[in-house]
């Protein structure tokens, strides 16, 4: 049983100020948290950990899968927008605006330098 996937299984249950995990055993904030109902969820929990601990896990990687897209996307979009940006700069009648801008950018990239 992994701890972290425990105690995020139980605090998707349980308000997790009222209790900690120490390895897997779970420790009560105070006496008035161990309940009937609470020992119940986490008899549940762990009861039912593999199935929800995978339907978690499918749930994670599937997150950042998605966030790893978006940061291909945004950096594949940030590449053809400089693209465009520096060849529009580059034609003859290119507006002003632009022009400041991309010399703002090579001021700015030499300093990376």
């Amino acid at each position: 049983m992994d701890a972290d996937i425990l105690c995020t299984l139980l605090a998707q249950r349980i308000p997790p100020e009222q209790f900690q995990l120490w390895g897997t055993d779970i420790h009560w904030m105070d006496e008035k948290y161990d309940t009937p109902e609470n020992r119940a969820i986490v008899a549940d929990v762990t009861k039912n950990y593999d199935n929800l601990a995978e339907e978690y896990q499918g749930k994670m990687d599937k997150e950042k899968a998605r966030a790893e897209a978006i940061a291909n996307l945004t950096a594949l979009d940030f590449k053809s927008i400089r693209s465009i940006a520096e060849w529009v700069a580059m034609q003859p009648n290119a507006p002003a605006r632009l022009l400041e801008y991309e010399t703002q950018k090579t001021t700015e990239r030499a300093k990376l330098k």
